[in-house]
């Protein structure tokens, strides 16, 4: 008795591991957002440009000089001459106005726009991920439902060599049933190879234990629920906020704000930069012991910009044109999301109407006509080609329920990343990352 509950135990868990031995699809999306390196590239990308904001904050080194003046090349004698010294010079470049504070603004300007291109990186990934996700789970059930439909056809074949066998059919009937059933195989084979080609898709995100489960997913769909609701997507202050806090959205936000900083650079080039120079003249005493005065000197350079037409006033105009440009940039991609979203809120109302006119009866007259057509060919009633039909309707019909129900969730998809800017999913997965990193 113990050894049988030891058996039934064995069994009970080896059947457990085998139905959780599936890739679900949250899982598939966040293991590919934890494996993803080019999370890290971008991250040291945004140090650098950091980096560079800071070097380029300070002003530039001072410079030194030293020379030997007015050395008479006759004797070669430093105190021979009254003009021969010793010459130690300093001087400092000074930028125009703020430049050095406003361009080191700009530069950190930049690097924001890298957590933004990150977290689009992950809606990206996330809406990938899940489509591939989607699209072999969609063959994975195709293939399940042809394998189970398998019997029908070889249960046609039995019944056409009954039937030929009797003399109530022709050969080249039999050869149609024969020839049905060769075009299923070459139908599941099909399928297989697109099963493969999705996995390797498949493949490329996930980490190595991820991939050894993604040969069996698990058999239902998963519940997708939209980031906001139909009601909500209705008002246009609730979807204008959700479209702006996209991250592709709040690029172009940040981009407008670089540009402003190059007005404000382009202003800062109007103001005069300046140059000090120092510099300190050592003169010996002379052969007969007369003291000579050491010299120093001092000047101040400076920029005059008196004619700014063709250079500063250039500048400025194509700093304020390229704001203008981002701009309509800007209003361009909103009116190209809000058209998106509402050709995908279209096509999910058509996909829904489609399923409930399967769902409803179709599905089950489609399965009562092949029945009752395969009753009439086992009598001789019917011909080959009318049970075929019958046979092949019901069985494409159910190949486009299944294709429907994972459009549907396609499309879902698709209006989520639309609306990945209210994700927590990619908020958190965008933290978590930064956190391991540092």
């Amino acid at each position: 008795m113990r050894a049988l509950s030891f058996f039934i135990v064995v069994i009970s868990a080896t059947f457990t591991l085998s139905v959780n031995a599936s890739l679900s699809l949250d899982t598939a999306v966040q293991d590919a957002l934890d494996n993803d390196h080019w999370v890290l590239s971008n991250r040291y990308s945004e140090n650098a440009m950091r980096a560079d904001a800071i070097a380029s904050g300070e002003l530039p080194d001072p410079k030194m000089r030293v020379a030997l003046a007015n050395l008479p090349i006759d004797s070669f004698d430093f105190n021979q001459e009254n003009m021969t010294q010793l010459q130690l010079g300093l001087s400092q470049q000074f930028p125009r106005g703020n430049s050095l504070e406003v361009r080191q603004q700009q530069l950190n300007l930049m690097a924001d726009l890298k957590p933004l291109e990150r977290q689009n990186r992950r809606a990206l990934i996330k809406k990938q991920v899940s489509q591939l996700w989607l699209q072999l789970h969609q063959t994975q059930e195709q293939l399940v439902l042809l394998k189970r439909y398998r019997y029908i056809f070889d249960e046609l074949i039995a019944v056409s060599r009954g039937n030929y066998r009797s003399g109530k059919i022709q050969r080249f009937e039999l050869l149609d049933a024969e020839l049905q059933l060769t075009r299923f195989d070459d139908r599941v084979a099909a399928l297989i190879q697109r099963k493969a080609q999705l996995k390797r898709g498949l493949s490329e995100w996930l980490s190595a234990e991820s991939q050894t489960l993604s040969d069996q997913l698990p058999t239902s769909l998963p519940e997708l629920a939209f980031l906001l609701s139909i009601a909500e997507l209705e008002q246009d202050h609730l979807l204008n906020h959700a479209l702006l806090n996209h991250p592709v959205l709040r690029q172009v936000d940040q981009t407008i704000a670089i540009r402003e900083k190059g007005i404000e650079l382009a202003d800062e080039a109007y103001k005069p930069g300046f140059k000090v120079d120092a510099n300190y003249g050592y003169r010996d005493e002379m052969e007969s012991g007369v003291n000579r005065d050491d010299f120093f000197s001092m000047s101040v350079t400076f920029d005059l910009p008196i004619f700014p037409e063709k250079r500063q006033d250039a500048k400025r105009n194509a700093a304020i044109n390229q704001r203008e440009a981002a701009k309509e940039q800007r209003l361009l991609k909103l009116r190209s999301f809000k058209a998106q979203l509402e050709a995908e809120l279209a096509d999910l109302n058509g996909i829904n109407q489609r399923i409930k006119i399967y769902d409803q009866q179709f599905l089950h007259k489609l399965s009562h006509k092949r029945k009752a057509a395969i009753k009439a060919y086992s009598s001789a009633d019917a011909g080959y080609k009318d049970v075929s039909a019958a046979a092949m309707s019901e069985l494409e019909t159910k190949l486009v329920h299944i294709e429907l129900l994972h459009r549907r969730a396609l499309t879902e998809i698709k209006i989520n990343y639309l609306l990945s800017g209210l994700d927590t999913q990619i908020q958190s997965a965008s933290h978590s990352v930064q956190q391991e990193y540092k």
